[in-house]
């Protein structure tokens, strides 16, 4: 209850500050509404991309394919796209791991490992390219490289900790 009290007092607070330093409040919303519809829209076209990757991906057959050969006795091979996709996409990882829930449940092995996957990395391939373009810096070539080594140690470690301490 105490936090709709919040609420309220912030936007009262909002028309307050607005009317003392004569803002005009309707429209500096009305822009704020416009430029997050616009990201909004622009976010959107990207997970639709990575969502329609990994449908193709779980429809073309590779992933049979690689569950009975290379990842045979070990993990499922959803698991090791969503290694590959969350450096560049945090939504399209946590949806990844929506299915693995769905499909084998949250507590399971495949659950925790995707959990992990999901939490001990970031999605710094995309952080890196949109905050260094934010303030024009181009070379960073060197900080991708260690972004993706450093994704790759914490994947191992999470396989580690599921195997020796989860199984």
């Amino acid at each position: 209850m105490s936090s709709s009290y919040i609420i309220i007092a912030y936007i009262i607070l909002v028309f307050v500050y607005g009317t003392i330093n004569k803002v005009n409040c309707f429209d500096s919303f009305t822009e704020g509404v416009r430029e997050g519809t616009k990201t909004i829209v622009n976010m959107f076209t990207y997970i639709l991309g990575f969502v329609f990757m990994i449908k193709i991906i779980e429809s073309s057959g590779i992933l049979l394919f690689l569950e009975n050969t290379i990842f045979k006795n070990t993990f499922s091979p959803i698991m090791f796209i969503q290694m590959l996709i969350r450096p560049f996409s945090g939504s399209s990882s946590y949806l990844m791991m929506l299915d693995i829930y769905s499909v084998y449940g949250p507590d399971s092995f495949e659950g925790l490992l995707s959990t992990f996957i999901h939490t001990i990395s970031d999605s710094s391939i995309y952080m890196i390219v949109f905050y260094f373009g934010a303030i024009q810096i181009k070379k960073y070539r060197g900080v991708i490289s260690l972004g993706v080594i450093i994704n790759i140690l914490g994947y191992f470690l999470a396989i580690a900790i599921i195997y020796f301490v989860f199984s």
